[in-house]
């Protein structure tokens, strides 16, 4: 499926972001606040936004959305969530922030993860609330821990539910 956002709207996360208090600025706070670790993956770092605020390496396989996230500073290479251009190892952790809803393969996608990590795993995912276009699928708390799991990770403490953005945050340890 072709995201196209980033050719229509460029950089729009970082125009989110300055624009305070919108749903993007609470999430990319949240995110910022979360993850600590310095050797991290943002996996589907879209324009880097996220990835530059964190001060880690991004992937993403929308040209465009490479370009914009460099243009603006952001250390975001091009690069195949299902192939990634990644040592084994080759990172602490992970981020897929709004992202695995978008793999049509999400177990594929968080097999290759587990294979460039060493210890944990970030996400956050729309809660089902009606199905994007750009979305081959959603999934609740339970199912989205269920997913992970199954690919051998290990929820570490709760899943954080944000109803008033509609997105689930969870920290997984890589088993």
């Amino acid at each position: 499926m072709k995201f196209t956002k980033y050719h229509q709207f460029g950089a729009y996360h970082f125009k989110q972001y300055a624009d305070k208090n919108t749903k993007y600025s609470r999430h990319a706070d949240r995110v910022k606040d979360w993850i600590k670790e310095k050797s991290c993956l943002d996996i589907g770092a879209g324009d880097g936004c996220i990835t530059k605020l964190l001060e880690i390496k991004g992937v993403d396989d929308e040209p465009e959305a490479v370009r914009l996230a460099q243009k603006m500073g952001a250390d975001v290479v091009l690069g195949d969530a299902y192939k990634l251009p990644f040592e084994d190892g080759e990172f602490e952790s992970a981020f897929m922030g709004d992202v695995l809803e978008h793999m049509e393969f999400p177990k594929k996608a968080l097999q290759e993860m587990k294979r460039v990590i060493t210890k944990y795993f970030y996400i956050a995912s729309p809660t089902p609330e009606g199905k994007d276009k750009f979305h081959y699928e959603e999934w609740n708390p339970g199912q989205l821990k269920e997913l992970v799991e199954a690919e051998g990770f290990k929820l570490e403490g709760e899943m954080l539910v944000v109803l008033e953005d509609k997105r689930i945050y969870a920290k997984f340890k890589k088993i």
